[in-house]
């Protein structure tokens, strides 16, 4: 046997390549779990992000359905406060907030209020509503509100519902602290708005409800 083949110096040339092929190993190694994390972490949130946006559309759909299902006179003669003949638009102005949050995975079943759901967030919705009138520029109402001889002249209203909630899966666009749900505000889902604030998400829909109501005579008009 060769006695150069186990010198002190090609023994200690075969320890040091073989600690820094470890060390390359682990640097490799930690770098792939930090990477594997990190996209773990960026699935999830997209996960969340895509059960909040279903979520939202779900709630839109509810009260888009709830609302189209009046009949046209009603959502002409009063609006969502209660109040009379009201002049268009009209929004949720003047509702109380809290009356207008949902909560996030609450089935519509017939389940108490207090009773907790497994997998719930309680209030993390936030309902906006909006009604305005369709009228033909050629023919329109003598005011705004229309007198009820005149409801005729309008030819539909354009019910707009928007369902916001604070978007917390982006990093990139963090919410301040300190903000509640209840504090948004449709503008703040609008990118042409000053306001606009990219950590809102949001659902919108928008239908018409024509007029097909026939109105009684009163005072010698007669409905359509």
């Amino acid at each position: 046997m060769n006695p150069a083949h186990h010198s002190p110096r090609r023994l200690a040339a075969q320890r040091g390549f073989t600690l820094m092929e470890v060390l390359v190993a682990l640097v490799v190694f930690a770098i792939s779990v930090v990477g594997l994390v990190a996209l773990e972490s960026r699935s999830i949130d997209s996960q969340r992000a895509a059960q909040q946006l279903r979520e939202g559309e779900r709630i839109a759909q509810q009260t888009m359905a709830n609302i189209t299902s009046r009949g046209f006179l009603e959502l002409v003669a009063r609006d969502f406060s209660g109040n009379d003949n009201p002049p268009f638009p009209y929004d949720d102005e003047g509702v109380d907030p809290g009356t207008r949050l949902r909560d996030f995975h609450r089935p519509p079943a017939d389940i108490p209020a207090a009773e907790v759901v497994v997998g719930e967030v309680r209030g993390q919705y936030l309902v906006s509503r909006r009604v305005d009138w369709i009228v033909n520029p050629l023919n329109q109402p003598t005011a705004n509100p229309p007198p009820v001889a005149e409801w005729t002249l309008v030819t539909g209203v354009e019910v707009d519902i928007t369902v916001m909630w604070i978007d917390d899966t982006n990093p990139a666009f963090p919410a301040p602290d300190g903000l509640r749900t209840i504090d948004l505000e449709p503008d703040m889902t609008d990118p042409a708005s000053p306001d606009f604030s990219p950590f809102v998400g949001s659902v919108r829909l928008r239908t018409v409800r024509v007029n097909d109501a026939v109105l009684p005579p009163a005072d010698g008009v007669a409905g359509p």
